[in-house]
């Protein structure tokens, strides 16, 4: 499955342990862009960056629809806090 960053939520720390947590280094902070950064072809889909993710920044999903609903419920829990 592959992986959203939401970077409203995401600290953007260098030192992310998501990121340090990924064995196939799909999720990477990239420092000339200054923010964490995701190589689906890398990727192994085990999740375990998700789970590591302390700002809870970090979601799965299934296909494109599936995404898209995700950003609606994100946007939508943005406008009610």
């Amino acid at each position: 499955m592959p992986i959203y960053i939401d970077l409203d939520k995401c600290d953007q720390n260098p030192d992310c342990p998501a990121a340090s947590y990924c064995v196939p280094m799909a999720l990477q902070f990239d420092k000339e862009k200054n923010r964490l950064v995701y190589d689906p072809a890398k990727c192994k889909n085990c999740g375990t960056c998700v789970v590591h993710c302390g700002p809870v920044a970090l979601y799965q999903y299934n296909d494109e629809e599936e995404l898209k609903l995700l950003k609606e419920e994100l946007e939508r829990m943005k406008t009610t806090t």
